[in-house]
């Protein structure tokens, strides 16, 4: 939510849990007018407590939301300058809603590999190593965006699919250098499918282009996913 200087809210993101509260609200209103028709009372228990619908304990006027306040506008004077290339206005001329609006929606969303309990700290560095390795080594080939195309990788991508194909386990992989050597290898056995030259009469399917930047740089990682489970 947004609270405007006049103390006035806006939802900025969620319009649709909005919705969704509004159904369960009726929801909850036809399980306590038919609980008042079985026992007389306000509705809100049953004769049997093992019956008692979840939805109508559902506390919906209490729910935990973020408030965002408006930003101080700046009274200095002062000319600021506007990139122009970019052609965006100033911070403070622009509006809160829409800044903090995009800045919700740029987030992404926190991979397996990252949540608290899923895995050990060796595991994690292991994969931390040889993903950087190969980050660092061809830099062309990571793209920022986690919706990437091939032949590009993502980074926080490569580190996930690297654990949820449990390939540390199956390969019993000790260290991150034995996981680099393991990926390099699987490098060059793509590069020599790729290399054939009857690549797509072995059914594999890939532009002109990803494949001539994976030869180019001598990357072949980021054309399928295959090699993980191999």
């Amino acid at each position: 939510l947004m609270e405007e200087e006049c103390g006035r809210l806006s939802i900025l993101d969620g319009q649709h849990r909005v919705g969704m509260m509004a159904l369960l609200s009726e929801e909850q209103r036809k399980i306590v007018e038919k609980n008042q028709n079985v026992n007389g009372d306000n509705g809100t228990q049953s004769t049997n407590d093992d019956k008692v619908d979840p939805l109508a304990q559902l506390d919906l006027d209490n729910i935990l939301v973020e408030v965002f306040l408006p930003q101080q506008k700046n009274n200095n004077t002062d000319t600021v300058l506007v990139d122009s290339k970019k052609q965006q206005p100033p911070p403070e001329e622009q509006d809160d809603k829409a800044i903090i609006f995009t800045e919700i929606n740029k987030a992404e969303p926190i991979k397996l590999l990252d949540l608290p309990g899923v895995t050990n700290k060796r595991t994690r560095d292991v994969i931390d190593y040889a993903a950087n390795h190969f980050y660092n080594a061809f830099p062309e080939m990571f793209s920022p965006s986690q919706k990437c195309r091939a032949p590009h990788l993502n980074l926080d991508n490569l580190r996930d699919a690297l654990f949820a194909s449990e390939v540390i386990k199956r390969e019993k992989v000790g260290s991150g250098g034995e996981l680099v050597k393991w990926m390099a290898k699987k490098n060059d056995e793509l590069k020599e499918v790729y290399t054939s030259g009857d690549v797509m009469d072995g059914g594999k399917k890939v532009s002109e282009n990803a494949l001539k930047k994976a030869k180019k740089h001598e990357f072949y990682l980021g054309l399928e996913s295959t090699w993980l489970y191999k």
